[in-house]
Parts: structure tokens; C-alpha cells; sequence
């Protein structure tokens, strides 16, 4: 047992300095030694220590019968089993090792990372985080694999999608050493596939959720599996494969369609419509936009709301480009409407920039150039400022203002250039 990380947890837990609990019993450098492991302290020096502690010097947590209902609690919260996982999450706040115990406590924080931001209390689980990084020092090489696996996952749900794939890699560096189970490695591939996707990384993408695809089909998880068939044909849509992208959509759309899941058809869905889009079968696009506008409707979540506006936005892209100006104009006004009960600056911008185009107002340019391209580069949206760099250089030609189009236009090239990696941007 290494006595040292179990001393250090809980003198810092208790607030106490090397000073305090070393006085009258060692050196507080001899202490400082037993914590780093570089000493094996007489039997009665670390009893005295425990005591002062007040520790059970005796007491062992790795076979810690709290230890299995920890694993019991982590595998509801990754299984997304809401119900039991808060109900095992009470039961052990009431065993009072779960909070004495260094190893339990521990895992206890650890696992109540992701039990937060199955909840989407992502704030929460960031103070969790925060506060239990002072003990990493006390870590076991089980530990940091659940440190940097909930690391991963914080950072992925607060937008940090490549400091998401680094912690995961490293949670993945430990897993050969330990004994992890399907379940437990299956997560750990899935949360790659999803923050690698987010960071464009399409080959890694298509690696870890192959791996992930695998593991759930052997366990017969529907869901998940759905889930990695979306992934891998967002990924194929970016590597230009369509043929491989569609494949994985109808598969996802069939498993979706026999367990009901609304969520995962709205998904589907609307990542057909980018694939038509793509391929510029803007009619197609815009029957995949709609059918995945049913969905988004039927629940009103904050996520969901969100989601309705993106698909807003999609159809009025699709329509302006079919130069259907009478249903360009509807979906705006529709978007619009929304806005007002759910407002959203970048949403704000995209329908209006559609509006004064279609509208030819005069005041285009300057909205384009002071307001919208300033905006997004601020949001690091290198998207939206390709496309709209790209729509302003269109407008200042045709205005026979060359040298400042040319410049919009060198702007849409060089991000076109630098984020190639982006699979393809339509403008």
C-alpha cells in the first residue's frame, strides 16, 4: 500500500501542513519523504501519523466492497441510465468510506465528473474537476485513466475539442496496463471519435469509431451504434466519400427508425442535407432540412431550439442558392420569429445577412465588412468567414471596387488554404 499518497490526501484535505502533522512525531522533511515514497517509515511512525489523522491504519479501500458499487454507479453514468445513477449515487454518499477513504474518494470525485455532465451541469462539474486536481499528486495509474477520461469529456462539453482529444489520448496511454472492461473502452473510443471529429481530425475520426462500432455491435447497444454510424458519415462526407457517407446515414436512419429515437433521426437527417448540399442537390438538401425541422419541434430544449435555428439557417442557404427568393424570404422570417424567443447573435447574422442581400440593401456592404466578418472572427468561426469574406468580395466587384475585393478574397483563399482540413467548405 503506498502509505505516502494516502498520508499527503488527507493532510491536504484536512487543511494541515507538513508542520502540523509532523510536529512531535518526525522531521516535516522526513514527512516530505514518506509522501514522495522515497522512504519506508518505521511501522510505529506511520501509526502515530494515521492517528494524528485519525486513519485506520489497517484499513485497505482495493477490494473495499464501495469500491464494486463505485463501478456499479460509473457504469449507469456512462450507459446513460439517468434513474440508477442517481439512485447509486445517493447510497454511496450514505457510506461514509465513499468520503473518508483516499482511494474511494477519489474515484467517488472522479466518476462525479461525468455524473454532472450526464445531467449537463457542466459548470458544477468543472469546480469538481478543479478541486480534485490538487490531490493528482496521490494519484495510482488507475486514477489518471479516469482523471484524463473526465478531463476529455469536460473539455468536450465546453468546446475545447482539441485539448478533449489530447486528454483522451493520454487516458488511452493508460488503459493497457489496466483491467478495463468493453464497456469502459468502447466509451473511451466513442469520446475520441466524437472530439477528433470536432477537431477535424477525419482519420482518427474514422479509426476510433470503427473501434467503438465494433464494441457496441458485439454488445448489442442500438443507440451507440447509430450514434458511430453518424460520426463515420460525417467523416466520409468530409473525405469526399459520399457513397461510404450515405451508407452509414441509412444505417444510423434504419436503427433510429426501430428504437424510435427522434433525436438520432433529426441528426441523421440533417447531416443528409449537408451531404446533398455538398454534392449540390439543393432539392434533396432542403426535404432532408424539413423532415429533420419535425423533429427538432417536438422537444424544447435549450440544445433542440438551438438546433431548430441551424436547420432555419440551412434552408435558407439551400433556398438562396435554388434562387427561390418568396421561400428564402419565409424561412427567414420564420428564423426570425424564433429569435424571439430564443436569441442567438450569430443566428442574428445569418438571417439578416440573407435578408439585405435578397432585399439589396444599401447598407449590405458595411453590415458585411463592420459587423458580420468582425464578428466571426472574433468566434473563430472560420467558416462563416469564408463564406461571407467570399460573399463581400462578390459585392464590392460588382460595385468596380477591385483593390478591396481582391482583399476579401485573398482573406476567403488563405483561411480556404489554412483550414483544408475543414473536408470541404461549401460557399
Amino acid at each position: 500500500m503506498e502509505y505516502g499518497k494516502v498520508l499527503r490526501f488527507h493532510r491536504v484535505k484536512q487543511g494541515l501542513t507538513q508542520n502540523q502533522l509532523a510536529d512531535g512525531i518526525i522531521s516535516p522533511a522526513y514527512l516530505s519523504k514518506i509522501e514522495n515514497d522515497q522512504t519506508v517509515p518505521a511501522f510505529e511512525v506511520l501509526e502515530l501519523l494515521y492517528e494524528r489523522l485519525g486513519l485506520d491504519f489497517l484499513e485497505t479501500s482495493y477490494n473495499h466492497p464501495s469500491k464494486e458499487k463505485l463501478k456499479e454507479w460509473y457504469e449507469a453514468i456512462i450507459t446513460g441510465n439517468f434513474e440508477e445513477a442517481q439512485n447509486l449515487k445517493l447510497e454511496l454518499l450514505q457510506i461514509r468510506d465513499t468520503q473518508d477513504n483516499h482511494h474511494l474518494y477519489i474515484f467517488f470525485e472522479l466518476f462525479f465528473i461525468r455524473h454532472l455532465l450526464l445531467n449537463n451541469e457542466v459548470k458544477k462539474a468543472y469546480e469538481v474537476w478543479d478541486h480534485i486536481k490538487q490531490h493528482r499528486d496521490t494519484f495510482d495509474e488507475e486514477m489518471e485513466f479516469y482523471y484524463h477520461l473526465s478531463s476529455g469529456v469536460l473539455n468536450y462539453y465546453v468546446g475545447n475539442y482539441e485539448d478533449a482529444f489530447q486528454e483522451l489520448m493520454e487516458a488511452k496511454n493508460y488503459s493497457p496496463s489496466l483491467s478495463i472492461g468493453d464497456l469502459e473502452v468502447s466509451d473511451l473510443y466513442y469520446h475520441l471519435a466524437l472530439s477528433s471529429s470536432q477537431a477535424h481530425h477525419v482519420s482518427a475520426t474514422v479509426f476510433y469509431a470503427d473501434q467503438a462500432l465494433e464494441i457496441y455491435k458485439s454488445n448489442y447497444d442500438l443507440a451507440k451504434s447509430a450514434d458511430c454510424h453518424i460520426i463515420l458519415g460525417i467523416s466520409y462526407s468530409r473525405l469526399k466519400n459520399y457513397a461510404k457517407s450515405l451508407e452509414n446515414y441509412h444505417l444510423a436512419r434504419k436503427i433510429a427508425t426501430q428504437t424510435k429515437d427522434n433525436q438520432q433521426l433529426k441528426l441523421v437527417y440533417i447531416n443528409l442535407a449537408v451531404l446533398e448540399s455538398r454534392i449540390e442537390n439543393h432539392e434533396a438538401a432542403i426535404l432532408h432540412y424539413q423532415k429533420s425541422l419535425n423533429y427538432a419541434e417536438e422537444n424544447d430544449s435549450t440544445f433542440d431550439l438551438y438546433e431548430f435555428l441551424n436547420i432555419i439557417h440551412g434552408l435558407i442557404i439551400e433556398s438562396y442558392r435554388l434562387e427561390d427568393t418568396k421561400e428564402c424570404l419565409e424561412w427567414i422570417e420564420k428564423g426570425k420569429k424564433k429569435l424571439e424567443e430564443y436569441p442567438s447573435e450569430a443566428h442574428g447574422h445569418h438571417f439578416e445577412v440573407y435578408y439585405k442581400l435578397l432585399n439589396e440593401s444599401s447598407d449590405i456592404i458595411d453590415y458585411l465588412e463592420e459587423i458580420v466578418i468582425p464578428f466571426f472572427k472574433e468566434n473563430k468561426e472560420q467558416v462563416y468567414i469564408i463564406r461571407y469574406a467570399k460573399f463581400l468580395a462578390d459585392l464590392l466587384e460588382q460595385q468596380r471596387m477591385y483593390k478591396k475585393s481582391s482583399k476579401y478574397l485573398r482573406l476567403a483563399i488563405q483561411l480556404l488554404n489554412k483550414h483544408s482540413h475543414l473536408g470541404g467548405i461549401m460557399l
